[in-house]
């Protein structure tokens, strides 16, 4: 009984696994998902996160903020102000049939005589196709990016000014990750 349990929850833990949202971490590559950075200036980065079809678009935009709040930190400085913010979504629907019956037509041959000839007579009945159920499905993917231009303090009293380390603690709280 106890080892139906571990192989229950252990096959539970894999089907959550395969249908969560994006993990947080480092991109495999440009495009793939996860979040990349470009230096664009020795106080400017371009941070971009991209999420899979099952995160939401807050979701993405909340990484984004909080890989410019780490990077932020890690490059020695205190807060960061948005200079350009964009959040894009990707689209995609695919469609398919399914349950397709098809009954198959098929060729006749017979020999049709009279009194003075036969004639040999071909006849071809067509296919029916019937019962195709039509599908689609629509995923969409969010891409956050955002450009940041690091500062220590004082820090700017302005709405696009973010304090990196209260940031970054608050967002790992809400997404539950632990303190680095």
């Amino acid at each position: 009984m106890r080892l139906h349990l571990v192989l229950v929850a252990l096959l539970s833990t894999a089907v959550v696994a395969c249908s969560s949202s994006t993990v947080y971490k480092p991109a495999e590559e440009r495009g793939a998902y996860g979040y990349t950075e470009t230096e664009l200036g020795a106080d400017r980065y371009r941070v971009t996160f991209t999420g899979n079809s099952r995160t939401d678009k807050e979701t993405v935009n909340d990484y984004a903020m909080l890989r410019a709040a780490e990077l932020t930190l890690q490059n020695g400085y205190n807060w960061f102000r948005l200079v350009n913010r964009d959040t894009e979504g990707k689209t995609r629907t695919t469609g398919g049939m399914s349950a397709i019956n098809d009954f198959g037509g098929h060729t006749s041959v017979y020999r049709r005589c009279g009194l003075v000839s036969c004639d040999t007579v071909v006849t071809q009945t067509p296919s029916r196709i019937s019962g195709g159920v039509s599908t689609s499905t629509t995923r969409t993917n969010y891409q956050a990016s955002l450009e940041i231009k690091m500062g220590k303090n004082p820090m700017p009293d302005d709405a696009e000014a973010y304090n990196a380390q209260e940031l970054a603690s608050t967002l790992r709280r809400w997404i539950g990750q632990n303190a680095k």
